[in-house]
């Protein structure tokens, strides 16, 4: 009889620990995908921040003019310039760095590599990249976004009509 409420006894805890670790998985997959969440977020709100750089006329200029010719830029347009593709830079590493703890997904990540590798596709950019970026950014990343310009089929962000500098300005 002690023997039977025993092996009752065991099977019960079992199944208490099987519930344990199912309700310790549903924990874990919505702590995962607030995290997530939350990294998309953040890393939105960083490039906002990013993006708001260029609302300065001077700035936005300096962005266009130096996506094509960086090295030829006067020192105050290659400043600024260079204070906004660091940014930029500094947004993607961000974005790697989740991307490869898992914190941020596949698709968005592969939005903001195509993005920035963009940018490094112009020749200002890759002006830039070649003889600046190298020694600041981690390996990992410049691993990432050079296989990604090795893949080609970038987009020329100077088409954008927000960077084309031969618009008229509106009257």
């Amino acid at each position: 009889m002690l023997e039977a409420l025993g092996n009752i006894g065991d099977f019960i805890g079992g199944i208490a620990v099987v519930a344990t670790l199912l309700y310790l998985a549903v924990q874990i997959r919505q702590n995962t995908n607030a995290l997530q969440t939350a990294s998309r977020q953040a890393i939105s709100a960083s490039y906002r921040e990013s993006n708001r750089l260029r609302l300065d006329p001077q700035t936005g200029l300096a962005w266009a003019k130096g996506l094509t010719s960086y090295s030829n830029l006067p020192f105050s347009d290659r400043n600024l310039f260079s204070a906004v593709i660091v940014d930029e830079a500094l947004f993607f590493q961000g974005a790697y760095a989740l991307h490869e703890s898992g914190k941020l997904d596949n698709s968005t990540y592969s939005a903001y590599l195509n993005w920035f590798s963009s940018i490094i596709a112009t020749p200002g950019g890759s002006d830039w990249w070649e003889t600046t970026a190298r020694p600041i950014f981690t390996p990992g990343m410049i691993t990432a976004v050079d296989q990604r310009l090795a893949t080609g089929g970038l987009q020329d962000i100077r088409e954008l009509p927000a960077l084309r500098l031969d618009e008229a300005p509106a009257t």
